[in-house]
């Protein structure tokens, strides 16, 4: 179709005995009359389904698939940045928790009970110590899972966008804003791309559901824009990050709105990569300093009988 084929002979083409059945199905609608944008997202995956019925509104079929599947390719290209990243150190991070538990609560009583049999001085010191271990373990994990029970909770589709109108205005560049500014950009992006005009753009953005924040992003600039406010005005007076408002701002003096919009997104990539390189030192350092801890500890427990059978 980006060759200029038409639909239908894009179906002839492609037909096979795998596809012919859907085809006859879509040939069968287009028949009837029907519109094909009213219906062909209905033979997508669904993963671009909601994408594509908003692209759809003001595009034609080629450009609303290319759109749909671009914003799907830059998506699943930065989830594999952030697992790839991410990964290792909250393994690490998670195995620390869960092996520092398990050495408080099975290893260190029994090597307790091994310094109380050979009445060495300073077990009780060191069964007060496995105390505070065990309890801080115990507060660590409790900590992790509760927090992770209302991250889920605050994040879920139905409550993401009630969390975010009472976040950003405690923290306008937290990163939950970042995160929604960047999708809404990418979504706006694949509108300017294709000289789709910003009114137009933002009807198409509060189609999407899946994405919920994007919506609030784009009523807001919608409600803006009706009106009477520029395109700049609306952005500072709207829930997205400062750095998208000063991109705006140098875009408004340019007239190179697309441009900013794609410079925006690049610097995203950069600082993704950063954040997650910094996340990474930082809970490996954390990670290797506890267990450099336990690991200097266990030492001392060991050599205090080598101590007391050198004073004999």
């Amino acid at each position: 179709m980006q060759s200029g084929f038409s639909l239908q002979e894009t179906m002839k083409i492609l037909k096979d005995d795998h596809t012919s059945e859907i085809f006859e199905s879509i040939e069968e609608r287009l028949m009837n009359g029907q519109s094909v944008n009213d219906f062909i997202s209905s033979f997508c995956p669904k993963e671009i389904r909601a994408y594509l019925d908003g692209f759809l509104l003001y595009m034609n079929l080629s450009d609303g698939l290319e759109a749909a599947l671009h914003v799907m390719k830059e998506e699943k290209k930065e989830k594999q940045t952030l697992i790839k990243g991410c990964l290792y150190p909250c393994l690490l991070l998670s195995g620390m928790m869960c092996g520092i538990f398990l050495f408080a609560t099975y290893i260190l009583p029994s090597m307790l009970s091994l310094m109380n049999s050979l009445s060495i001085s300073g077990s009780a010191g060191y069964e007060k110590l496995q105390k505070i271990i065990r309890f801080t373990s115990c507060v660590m994990m409790i900590f992790f899972v509760a927090a992770l029970i209302i991250v889920s909770y605050a994040l879920s589709k139905k409550q993401i966008a009630e969390t975010y109108r009472r976040v950003i205005p405690l923290f306008p560049d937290c990163l939950l804003a970042k995160s929604a500014t960047r999708d809404f950009v990418r979504f706006f992006t694949e509108c300017a791309k294709r000289n789709v005009s910003t009114r137009e753009s933002l009807q198409m953005l509060k189609r999407i559901e899946e994405k919920p924040l994007t919506v609030l992003i784009a009523e807001n600039l919608d409600t803006s824009l009706m009106k009477g406010e520029s395109l700049e005005e609306a952005m500072q007076n709207s829930l997205v990050e400062s750095a998208l408002i000063r991109f705006i701002h140098i875009a408004a003096v340019g007239s190179e709105c697309g441009a900013m919009m794609e410079g925006y997104l690049a610097m995203c990539t950069k600082r993704t990569e950063a954040a997650i390189q910094r996340f990474s030192r930082i809970v490996q350092l954390f990670s290797y300093t506890v267990i450099g801890i336990v690991l200097i500890f266990v030492y001392s427990v060991l050599m205090l009988p080598m101590s007391m059978l050198s004073q004999i």
